[in-house]
C-alpha cells in the first residue's frame, strides 16, 4: 500500500491553545492522562492486608489520640517502619497520614509510600483527604520517589487544585525525568484551571520549553510573564536567558539580561555560557571581565565557557589568568572538563593526574571530554581505571561511554557497558536507553535497537532524543511502516518542534525510498539548518537526481548557510551517482579553494567513484596516486568496480593487488576480480583465483534479505 501524503499524517496534530488558554466553565480542568501502561492504583490495596490478622486486631485497640501522638513522634525521629505499622490502627487522623506520607517522600521509600497510600484508601479517608493537604502530600511523595505515573493519577483524582506549588512540584518531576512535553502540557492545564503561576512554575516550564527547543512557545510564556508582572524576578530572568540561549536567540537573551534589575551569579554564568555556545566568543570574554571587575563570585561553571571562548579567540592571556585563579581558589579539580574547548588534552590530563582525590564527577567529566573531542579509543581505558580506583560509573558516565562506543562502532565494548547497565538497574533510565539504541543502530544492529525500544515503551514514554535514536534503525531496515508510526507519535507528542526529530524523519523517508514525503517535510520546516539541507541534498543524490541536488545546494548558499565537509560530501556523492563529472570537479575545487575545507577520504572516494563510473579509469588511478593521504580499501574498490564496468582487466589486476593487500581476509574482493575475469572469458584466471581462495581457507560472505510482514521483520540468508 502506498504511503499516505504527509498532510494526512499530520492532520491530528493540533495547534497549541492561546496563552493563557480560555477557561471552560463546563469543564474547568481538562484531563490530560500521562500514560496507560502502569498498573492501576487499586492493586496497591493488597498491601493493606499484608500484616498478620492478630497484629492488626491488636493495633486497632490502641486509642486514637494515643496512636496519633505515637505516629507523629515516630515521624519526627525518622521511625518510618513503626509509624507505618501504626497506621493500621483505628482513630488515625489525616494529620498522621500526612506525616507518614511526607516521611516516605523524604526517605525516597516508594514501597513504604505505596503501603501508606493503600492504607489511606482502605481506611476510607481517601475522598476527604484528596480534597485537602493529604492529596498534595501523596502526589509530592510519588514525585520525590520518582513514580510520576502514580503522582499524576493521584493529582488527577483531586477535584480542583488551586495551590500552584502542587502543580509546580509535578511539573518539576516531569522536567527531572526528561518528559519536558508533559511538563508544558501540565502548565497549560494549570492556566486552564485559572491557577496563576508563580516564579517557580514559570522557571520550571521555561526549562521544559528550552529543552524542547520550542522558541515560539517560549515567546508566548514570555508574554504571559509580562502580563503577570513577574519579569522582575531574578529566577524568571535566568530561565528566559537559558531559553533564548538554548534556542539560538542570543540577542534576545542579552536583552533580557540587560533589562534585569538584579543579576546573580547564575545570570552571569547563563549569559556567558549562552554567548559561547552561540559563537559569540568575544562577548563571552567581555562579560567575564565585567563580572570579575564587579567583584562577583566566579566558579567552575563560569570557567567552563570562558576558557574555550578565549581559546577560540586565540587569547592565551585570559586562559592563563583563569587557570591561575582556579589554582588559587581550589577549583583546579574541575578544569579537566575544559579540555575539549581549549584543545589541550595533555595539559588537562596532567591536571587530572595531579589531583589527590578523584570522585565520580571528575572521572565522568574526563570521559565526557574525551568523547566530545573524538578520542573514543581512550574512553575504555578511562572506564577501566575508574573501576580500579573503586569508583562506580553513574548514569552520566555510562551515557557518555555508550556515545563514544557508538561513534567508534565498538560493539563489544558497548555490549560490556550494556551488561553493566543491566546489573546496576540503569537500563531503564531514559538517557541510558537512548544511548543504547543509538549504539546498536550505529553498529547496524537495528533489531536490537527495536527490541530495546519495545522494552522502553512498557516502562516509560520515549522523548525527542529517543525518536532521533530509533529512526536510524528504521532507515537501515527501510521499514517505512514503522517510520510512519513514529512520525505520527512525534506529531501527537509535539516533538516536531525539536529540530533533530524532523531531520531524522527526513533521513528515514529518504532511505526508505519516500523522497516525496521527505521533500514535503523539508518544505514545511520553518527553520532549516545545515543538517536539514544536507539530508535533502544527499537524498536527491541517492535517488539519482543530481541536478536537483545541485539546485538545492545553491539555494542553501543563497540563504546564507555555509556548507561544511558533510555538505560537500553529499553534493559530491550526488554528482557521482548522476555522472556529473564537470560539476563534481567544480565542487571539489570550491571546497578546497573557496571554503578552505581540507578534503577527507570520503571526498576523495567520491571523486574516484565519479571518474570510475564515467570511464576515466586512468585519470582515477593517477588521482589516487597523487592523494596527500593514504587511500583505504574503499577508494581502490571504487576503481575496481569501474574496471569491471569498462572491462579493463589489466588495470583491475593492479588495483586488486593493492586492495587485497589492505584486506586479505575479505573474500568480496576476490569474487569481484573473479567476475571481471569471467566477463572477459579468462577462465584459467578464474580457476586459479578460486584455488587461491580455497587454499587460504577463506569462505565467501553470504548476503541476506528481509521483508516486513505485520510489523515484524523477517531476515533470510542462504542456507
Amino acid at each position: 500500500m502506498a504511503a499516505p501524503p504527509l498532510s494526512s499524517i499530520s492532520s491530528n496534530h493540533r495547534a497549541p491553545p492561546p496563552w493563557p488558554p480560555p477557561i471552560n466553565s463546563t469543564n474547568p480542568r481538562p484531563r490530560i492522562r500521562c500514560g496507560v501502561l502502569a498498573p492501576p492504583v487499586g492493586r496497591l490495596l493488597e498491601a493493606a492486608s499484608t500484616a498478620p490478622r492478630d497484629t492488626r486486631s491488636q493495633l486497632k485497640r490502641v486509642p486514637g489520640s494515643d496512636v496519633n501522638v505515637q505516629i507523629r513522634r515516630l515521624c519526627r525521629s525518622g521511625g518510618l517502619t513503626e509509624a507505618l505499622r501504626l497506621l493500621g490502627c483505628d482513630g488515625v487522623d489525616v494529620g498522621s497520614y500526612c506525616a507518614v506520607i511526607q516521611l516516605c517522600g523524604e526517605e525516597r521509600s516508594l514501597e513504604a509510600g505505596k503501603r501508606a497510600h493503600a492504607l489511606v484508601r482502605a481506611a476510607g479517608v481517601a475522598t476527604s483527604g484528596m480534597e485537602s493537604v493529604l492529596g498534595k502530600r501523596l502526589a509530592l511523595m510519588y514525585v520525590k520517589c520518582g513514580d510520576l505515573e502514580s503522582a499524576r493519577r493521584v493529582f488527577d483524582e483531586m477535584p480542583q487544585v488551586s495551590d500552584v506549588r502542587a502543580w509546580t512540584s509535578l511539573m518539576s518531576g516531569y522536567a527531572k525525568a526528561g518528559d519536558f512535553q508533559e511538563g508544558v502540557l501540565l502548565f497549560r492545564q494549570m492556566l486552564c484551571c485559572g491557577v496563576s503561576p508563580d516564579p517557580h512554575a514559570i522557571s520550571c516550564v521555561l526549562k521544559c520549553i528550552a529543552n524542547l527547543g520550542n522558541i515560539m512557545e517560549g515567546e508566548l510564556v514570555h508574554g504571559c510573564i509580562v502580563k503577570l508582572g513577574l519579569g522582575a524576578q531574578c529566577a524568571v530572568g535566568n530561565a528566559l536567558i537559558a531559553l533564548y540561549s538554548r534556542c539560538g536567540q542570543i540577542e534576545e537573551a542579552l536583552e533580557v539580561f540587560d533589562g534585569m534589575q538584579h543579576q546573580d551569579a547564575i545570570s552571569w554564568n547563563s549569559i556567558i555560557s549562552g554567548c559561547f555556545s552561540n559563537g559569540w566568543h568575544g562577548r563571552a570574554v567581555d562579560l567575564f571581565s565585567k563580572m570579575w571587575l564587579e567583584g562577583l563570585e566566579i566558579d567552575s561553571v563560569t570557567m567552563v565557557s570562558v576558557l574555550p571562548a578565549s581559546a577560540e579567540l586565540g587569547n592565551a592571556l585570559v586562559g592563563k589568568v583563569v587557570h591561575g585563579f582556579a589554582v588559587k581558589s581550589g577549583l583546579l579539580w574541575e578544569l579537566e572538563s575544559l579540555q575539549g574547548g581549549v584543545d589541550d588534552v595533555l595539559g588537562s590530563k596532567l591536571i587530572f593526574k595531579s589531583m589527590d582525590q578523584k570522585n565520580v564527577v571528575t572521572w565522568t567529566a574526563m570521559i565526557t571530554s574525551y568523547t566530545r573531542i573524538g578520542l573514543f579509543g581512550k574512553v575504555a581505558g578511562l572506564l577501566q581505571e575508574m573501576g580500579l580506583d573503586g569508583i562506580k560509573p553513574d548514569v552520566f558516565a555510562v551515557t557518555s561511554a555508550l556515545h563514544a562506543f557508538a561513534s567508534d562502532e565498538s560493539l563489544e565494548l558497548g555490549k560490556a557497558v550494556h551488561g553493566y547497565a543491566i546489573r546496576n538497574e540503569m537500563e531503564t533510565v531514559l538517557p541510558v536507553a537512548n544511548s543504547l539504541m543509538e549504539m546498536y543502530a550505529r553498529n547496524n544492529l537495528a533489531d536490537e535497537s527495536f527490541s530495546l525500544f519495545s522494552d522502553m515503551l512498557l516502562q516509560f514514554r520515549p522523548n525527542a532524543v529517543t525518536m532521533t535514536c530509533i529512526l536510524p534503525a528504521v532507515a537501515s531496515l527501510s521499514s517505512l511502516e514503522r517510520g510512519r508510526e513514529i512520525h505520527a507519535y512525534a506529531l501527537r507528542r509535539g516533538y516536531m518542534e525539536d529540530s533533530y526529530v524532523p531531520n531524522a524523519l527526513m533521513d528515514m523517508y529518504v532511505k526508505c525510498g519516500a523522497l516525496l514525503l521527505a521533500q514535503c517535510l523539508f518544505d514545511r520546516l520553518t527553520e532549516k539548518n545545515l543538517i536539514s539541507w544536507t539530508i535533502m541534498i544527499a537524498g536527491y543524490g541517492m535517488h539519482g537526481r543530481g541536478r536537483d541536488a545541485i539546485v538545492l545546494f545553491e539555494q542553501m548558499r543563497n540563504n546564507g548557510i555555509e556548507p561544511d565537509a558533510a555538505s560537500f560530501s553529499a553534493i559530491l556523492y550526488a554528482c557521482c551517482h548522476s555522472g556529473l563529472r564537470g560539476e563534481g570537479w567544480r565542487f571539489f575545487y570550491s571546497m578546497r579553494n573557496e571554503h578552505k575545507i581540507e578534503p577527507k577520504l570520503k571526498h576523495y572516494a567520491c571523486i574516484v567513484d565519479l571518474l570510475s563510473n564515467t570511464g576515466n579509469l586512468t585519470e582515477a588511478f593517477e588521482f589516487i596516486k597523487s592523494m596527500p593521504i593514504e587511500p583505504d580499501s574503499s577508494i581502490w574498490v571504487s576503481l575496481l568496480h569501474g574496471c569491471r564496468i569498462y572491462r579493463d582487466v589489466k588495470l583491475a589486476e593492479k588495483v586488486a593487488d593493492k586492495v587485497i593487500k589492505l584486506e586479505p581476509e575479505n573474500t568480496g574482493y576476490y569474487v569481484l576480480l573473479a567476475n571481471i575475469y569471467a566477463e572477459a572469458e579468462k577462465w584459467e584466471a578464474v580457476r586459479k583465483l578460486k584455488n587461491k581462495i580455497g587454499g587460504r581457507g577463506l569462505r565467501e560472505n553470504t548476503g541476506c534479505s528481509w521483508v516486513e510482514v505485520r510489523g515484524k521483520v523477517h531476515v533470510f540468508r542462504c542456507g
